[in-house]
């Protein structure tokens, strides 16, 4: 059966009942819920535990065309293979169709323009309110990579259906991420070492940004500004699909005259380009990493011409994107109406000194912190493990919180928090 044949086929004769065609979806393993769970386990189980959601979801596909025409800029002979809805949402589907693994990595980026398409025709719409399908055979290596990125890391509604046909029979077998990838992911990404720390200090500005009184919190005012900026770099941390949290810091009022910037906003980064992880040396790949990660990213290296400071410049590179984050958010913060600039002094502290400083850990108010990307997940997971089994064995104990918003802007447990899962993680 040729590709145009399987494409009306399934138009033809399954509008209404795609979904019959699936072959039975993975069973989620189950997790003992006496402990918490090795964090590529975790991952592993909410992803394909959201395949199986999507799956479910697609019972009630209606196609409504084949071979859809998209009038783009100078790209006008660009077709969708198959457009539908989901019936119970109304979320728009669209199916891209490869039978030939030569061509799976094209249709792949296919169909994830096809999304961004939609989402420019009928702004806002997000690709959160689309469902992608990729009906591929899901064999090389580049299409599988960039499946388990997109749905683990991009969190995108997308699925990969693998089609086998016997004569005039057709099965569609939902495509899950191997194991590894799902290490990769996990490998260090909670050590100190494999954080960025970019710091942003700034003079009190009396009556918006005060310090308290002796022995005191700082005032309400100053902890909503604090709170906003947060915010809004937590904000924008997750439209750059970058992994971290971040927090306000203010010395305590005795001892903010010894300093001329004692207000601080923290930006603190997973960065994937950790030398702790990934370091080179005379053409040697090396790292605290898994050893299939190592010897890939060394078939790179070793077709790369002057390749002896190439990964030290990709992490330069994110060093340079966290401190524009920072000055291009103090550039919207202090906008104002009479001229005054707020310009930030910048930092760039190795994580593990300064959260074990007595200057930048003790004596000072940390407060307003907010998590993004995978940490955030994470975390999110970590606690709902707490509230359904009544303890956090971390730093909550028995006590914990009576509404689960309040861990999550508790600044002290989420720290301790994610370093007790980076040790348990250190000890798997």
């Amino acid at each position: 059966m040729k590709e145009n044949e399987l494409r009306d086929r399934l138009f033809e004769k399954h509008k209404d009942n795609l979904s019959s065609l699936f072959e039975a979806s993975k069973t989620v393993a189950q997790i003992d819920n006496s402990k918490f769970p090795h964090i590529s386990a975790l991952l592993k189980r909410r992803t394909e535990a959201k395949i199986n959601k999507m799956l479910e979801n697609l019972g009630s596909l209606h196609l409504d065309g084949k071979e859809v025409r998209l009038v783009r800029d100078a790209d006008s002979t660009t077709r969708i293979d198959l457009l539908g809805h989901i019936a119970d949402s109304g979320d728009l589907t669209i199916i891209e169709l490869k039978k030939s693994d030569q061509t799976e990595r094209q249709a792949f980026t296919e169909l994830l323009a096809y999304a961004n398409h939609f989402c420019t025709l009928f702004p806002p719409l997000s690709e959160s309110s689309l469902h992608s399908i990729l009906v591929a055979p899901m064999e090389g290596r580049g299409v599988r990579d960039a499946f388990a990125q997109e749905i683990t890391i991009n969190d995108k509604n997308i699925v990969a259906l693998i089609p086998h046909i016997d004569g005039e029979t057709i099965s569609l077998q939902p495509f899950y991420p191997s194991d590894l990838y799902y290490r990769w992911i996990e490998n260090n990404i909670l050590d100190d070492s494999s954080i960025t720390v970019v710091t942003a200090s700034f003079p009190l500005i009396e009556g918006w940004i005060d310090a308290g009184a002796p022995g005191g919190s700082p005032p309400a005012y100053t902890q909503q500004a604090f709170k906003t900026m947060t915010g809004l770099i937590s904000q924008r941390l997750e439209a750059e699909g970058l992994h971290g949290f971040v927090y306000a810091r203010q010395y305590w009022h005795e001892v903010c005259p010894a300093f001329p910037n004692p207000n601080t906003i923290v930006l603190c980064l997973v960065n994937p380009f950790s030398p702790h992880r990934t370091s080179s040396d005379e053409g040697v790949v090396f790292g605290d990493s898994d050893e299939n990660r190592l010897n890939a990213v060394q078939a790179i290296i070793d077709q790369i011409e002057d390749s002896e400071f190439w990964l030290d410049s990709l992490h330069s590179a994110f060093m340079g994107q966290a401190i524009r984050i920072i000055q291009e958010s103090f550039d919207e913060f202090f906008m104002s109406t009479n001229g005054i600039a707020v310009r930030p002094d910048i930092g760039l502290p190795d994580w593990g000194s300064f959260k074990t400083s007595m200057v930048e850990a003790v004596v000072c108010h940390n407060m307003q912190i907010k998590l993004s990307g995978l940490l955030r997940t994470i975390f999110t997971e970590y606690m709902t493990y707490c509230y359904a089994n009544g303890i956090d064995d971390i730093y909550f104990s028995d006590d914990l919180p009576k509404f689960g918003y309040i861990a999550h802007d508790h600044f002290l447990a989420v720290w301790e928090i994610l370093r007790g899962l980076s040790l348990a993680d250190s000890d798997e």
